[in-house]
């Protein structure tokens, strides 16, 4: 469908992609872009009960629980931040106890954001939340379907990250 501008240009409004929802781009996109929108992860964050209504410091409580301790520069990669914003982020965490700076191990002019207990606590429940949800979605699924889902996922996973090292 083309629709014409103000300055005489035709412009087609349907996507790039066709929206085949067997194409792997498209599927794994449209899982990508539901996880991530907001809706869902505020709708995750009331039911943990996460102690702030901000999402930046529950989004660095998520990386953590998935990384473990990280350094802030890859942190800030990770959410799309500068290393800056993710020193205040990293502060207001501290402030309420979920987070910690320590030295890295392997460089002691380095220092990792770890989660502190109360951190770990809510990274299990996120994990707990993520692992219910997930068991809603599948249950009308066979058991041999959602093994299948376990190791084709496993896979492109895998090849997805060594490809990106490469």
């Amino acid at each position: 469908m083309a629709r014409r501008t103000d300055t005489g240009d035709d412009v087609d409004l349907r996507p790039v992609i066709d929206p085949d929802p067997f194409d792997i781009r498209v599927a794994l996109a449209g899982i990508v872009h539901w996880a991530d929108s907001q809706q869902v992860r505020q709708r995750m964050m009331a039911a943990i009960d996460f102690p702030v209504a901000d999402l930046s410091m529950f989004l660095v409580v998520n990386q953590l629980t998935y990384r473990g301790a990280t350094k802030p520069s890859v942190l800030a990669a990770a959410l799309g931040t500068g290393r800056a914003n993710l020193t205040k982020i990293a502060n207001r965490l501290e402030d309420i106890g979920l987070v910690v700076r320590v030295p890295a191990p392997a460089d002691d002019r380095s220092v990792l954001v770890a989660l502190t207990r109360t951190g770990r606590e809510y990274g299990e429940r996120i994990s707990a939340q993520l692992r219910e949800d997930l068991d809603i979605v599948l249950a009308h699924w066979s058991a041999k379907d959602v093994e299948a889902l376990r190791r084709v996922l496993a896979r492109l996973r895998h090849d997805a990250m060594s490809a990106a090292r490469n």
